[in-house]
C-alpha cells in the first residue's frame, strides 16, 4: 500500500506552507498525487458583528481573501510544477470541516494542522472534525518545528481498539518505510489480549520490524503524558494512535488522551477514529 492520493488543507495560517511541503515530500516518496484545498472565509469575525459592517467593507474583505487564495494557488502550482508532483487545486467556500471531509473521502491520507493558540488564522478543532467526519487517517502537522514526512522512528500507541486498528492501517505505508517501529502497549484490563505482542507479530508479517517496549494500564492516569514523554526520550518522529475512543463530549468534560496529545504534541501525529 502507498499514499497515492494525498489531501492537504491550505489556508491563511502561518503553517500552511509547512503542510504543503510535507504533502509534496510524501507524494514524492510514494509516487502520489496532492490535492490542495483552500476554503474561502472572512477573518474570524462573529457573524453578528459582520452583519453590522457596511457593504463596501464586506466587499473589501472578500477581495482581500480572494487575493490571499490566489497567492496560495500560485505557490501550490509553482511547487508541484518544480517537483514534478501531480497536483490539483480546489477552491471552495462554506464550512471548513465539511470541505476537508469531502476531500478525505477520495484520499488515502489527509494533512491538517494542529490548532495554534498563537495564530488567529489557525482553525480551532479542525483536526478533530476531520478525524470524526472523514473516516480515514488524518496526519496532524504541529504548529512549530521541522519534521520528516517519512520518519525513521515511529511509535504506535496500541490498546486493541477499533480506533487504534484504523490508525495502524492508515499508517502502514509509513511504517513499512521506517527504520524502527516502537509499540507502546496500553492494557484495557479486559484480559483478552496482550498489549504489544500480538500486534508486533502482525506488523512483522507486513514487513514491519516492530519492538514492543512498554505497557501501561489504561486504568491509571497520565496515558497522554506517558506517550509524550516516550516521544521525547526516544527520538520518535511520528506518533500513530486511535482518536476519541470515548465520545468527544466526554473528553471535553473529563479530559482524555486524544485531547491531551492534540494540545501538547511535539511531533506529527497520525490519528484515525
Amino acid at each position: 500500500m502507498e499514499y497515492k492520493d494525498i489531501v492537504v488543507h491550505l489556508g491563511k495560517d502561518r503553517r500552511s506552507g509547512a503542510r504543503l511541503d510535507a504533502a509534496i515530500r510524501l507524494a514524492q516518496e510514494h509516487e502520489g498525487r496532492v490535492t490542495g484545498i483552500y476554503v474561502l472565509s472572512r477573518r474570524n469575525i462573529p457573524s453578528c458583528v459582520l452583519a453590522e459592517f457596511p457593504p463596501e467593507v464586506l466587499k473589501r474583505l472578500d477581495t482581500e481573501e480572494r487575493a490571499r487564495a490566489e497567492a496560495a494557488e500560485a505557490e501550490f502550482n509553482e511547487l508541484t510544477a518544480r517537483t514534478g508532483v501531480p497536483g490539483e487545486w480546489r477552491l471552495t467556500s462554506g464550512d471548513f470541516a465539511d470541505a476537508i471531509v469531502t476531500g478525505a473521502c477520495y484520499a488515502d491520507v489527509v494533512i491538517v494542522g494542529q490548532t495554534d493558540p498563537h495564530d488567529d488564522e489557525s482553525r480551532v478543532g479542525l483536526a478533530e472534525d476531520v478525524m470524526l467526519g472523514g473516516g480515514g487517517p488524518v496526519l496532524i502537522w504541529p504548529y512549530a518545528g521541522a519534521f520528516a514526512s517519512n520518519p525513521e522512528t515511529i511509535m504506535l500507541a496500541w490498546n486493541g481498539t477499533r480506533e487504534a486498528k484504523h490508525a495502524l492501517d492508515g499508517a502502514l505505508p509509513l511504517m513499512q518505510h521506517a527504520r524502527k517501529v516502537v509499540v507502546f502497549g496500553v492494557d484495557r484490563c479486559d484480559g483478552k489480549h496482550i498489549p504489544g505482542a500480538d500486534i508486533s507479530a502482525h506488523l512483522a508479517r507486513h514487513g514491519v520490524r516492530a519492538e514492543a517496549r512498554h505497557t501501561l494500564t489504561s486504568s491509571g492516569i497520565g496515558v497522554g503524558d506517558a506517550l509524550l514523554s516516550e516521544i521525547g526520550d526516544h527520538g520518535i518522529g511520528l506518533l500513530v494512535m486511535g482518536g476519541y475512543g470515548h465520545s468527544r463530549f466526554r473528553e471535553m468534560l473529563l479530559g482524555g488522551v486524544t485531547r491531551d496529545v492534540l494540545r501538547e504534541m511535539t511531533v506529527p501525529v497520525l490519528m484515525a477514529h
